[in-house]
């Protein structure tokens, strides 16, 4: 019987790092989830090897897993690598039912952006600047208390590549 409990035990603590990379965390005030300069091997003994990797642009790769609830065919988390420099460039990660994520924006410390611009919006997005060359994304909300299907966090010197109207918004606020 103490085997078998260690061996439970064992596997808990083995699993505990994966849980607690898989989402976004908050602990003593501070977000802990990646920090963007992970190699493709930690991201691999973290979260496993990915259900499918899929090179796209001309220097891009994508891993993407499901772990935990993800819908039919979908995917829980998407990394993308740059295939030159093996730089974990940003990590999505979907939520098969919307969730609230007020505990990862502090009112204090989140802006939100719109598209094209806040007097016609069409997509809004609520934006947190983090250390080191980091930002945390809801996509598809504007406000605390709204629900979003998906969290995503980038590089700011990339963003340009996948978001351009937001790079020249997050840049006009700088000046």
């Amino acid at each position: 019987m103490k085997f078998a409990f260690g061996m439970f035990a064992g596997v808990l603590l083995c699993a505990a790092p994966l849980f607690c990379q898989t989402d976004p965390a908050v602990q003593e005030g501070q977000l802990h989830w990646f920090h963007l300069t992970e190699s493709r091997a930690e991201v691999a003994k973290q979260l496993g090897l990915p259900k499918m990797v899929a090179p796209f642009g001309a220097d891009f790769e994508s891993w993407q897993y499901q772990l935990g609830e993800v819908e039919e065919e979908g995917f829980s988390h998407q990394l993308v690598f740059r295939k030159s420099t093996g730089e974990l460039i940003s990590i999505a990660r979907n939520y098969a039912t919307e969730r609230t994520v007020d505990e990862w924006f502090p009112v204090g410390e989140t802006a939100a952006y719109f598209y094209p611009a806040s007097e016609k919006p069409e997509y809004s997005v609520r934006v947190r600047k983090l250390s080191g060359d980091r930002l945390l994304l809801a996509m598809g909300i504007s406000e605390p208390g709204q629900v979003t299907g998906q969290v995503f966090m980038i590089r700011a010197s990339e963003l340009q590549a996948f978001y351009p109207w937001l790079a020249i918004q997050l840049t006009a606020v700088k000046r």
